[in-house]
């Protein structure tokens, strides 16, 4: 997308829509509002640092511990590594942006945008035992997360198990509301939790560069 591509050379919001109001002959005071726009979604990628979350009861964690101690020994196993993973990427998701993070878990922002997934059930005929078994963890691991599992989460948490397949994050902008954005991971031509957007984009903008351009909303993706 040409607004990331004007970002990443300049974080200036500004700067960019000056470009891209000199490029194409549109009026100034829109290209800026197309930046903006791009930029506000971008800030929901970060984890809201101030939340505390849910707080799990005494006797909300023996319920959910009995349900995990009733499910097969190998899902009980992926269930409990897919919660060290899922633990790590929500500190991470407070200590840096998302770019860094992304990379740190094999599963980097894409460098190129591409055109929108067609939204449907994940494809999982191609994948191992395992990988499945993993798929399945994240879903349940995330449904009773503290915080609320979303599209950004799962992406980057199912990204980690699938690494060895070279999976890349892509970002979106959800169709019918141009300030939401969703993740998604795209993996062997294959597309992991696609939701109708109507663009996909690319771009490593520093968590700094965003909160100097439009604040702190402490938005989160769907």
């Amino acid at each position: 997308m040409r607004i990331i591509g004007l970002l990443n050379e300049n974080p200036d919001p500004n700067h960019a829509a000056r470009v891209l109001s000199s490029r194409f002959g549109v009026p100034y005071e829109r290209t800026l509002a197309d930046v903006r726009s791009v930029i506000g979604a971008i800030q929901g990628l970060s984890a809201q640092r101030v939340d505390k979350g849910r707080r799990p009861t005494l006797e909300g964690v023996r319920l959910e511990t009995r349900t995990w101690w009733r499910q097969p020994w190998r899902y009980r196993l992926a269930i409990l590594e897919v919660a060290v993973v899922v633990a790590v990427t929500e500190v991470g998701l407070k200590l840096v942006d998302v770019g860094r993070l992304a990379g740190w878990m094999r599963t980097p922002l894409a460098i190129h945008g591409t055109a929108p997934p067609v939204p449907g059930p994940d494809d999982l005929t191609s994948l191992t035992e395992r990988e499945r078994d993993v798929y399945y963890a994240v879903r349940f691991v995330m449904a009773r997360w503290v915080y609320d599992g979303t599209c950004l989460r799962r992406a980057l948490t199912l990204g980690w198990f699938l690494r060895r397949r070279r999976p890349v994050l892509r970002l979106g902008m959800i169709e019918g509301d141009a300030t939401l954005a969703h993740a998604w991971i795209e993996v062997d031509g294959l597309v992991f939790n696609a939701q109708p957007v109507t663009s996909a984009f690319a771009g490593d903008l520093t968590e700094k560069d965003l909160t100097e351009a439009v604040g702190r909303d402490g938005r989160e993706l769907p």
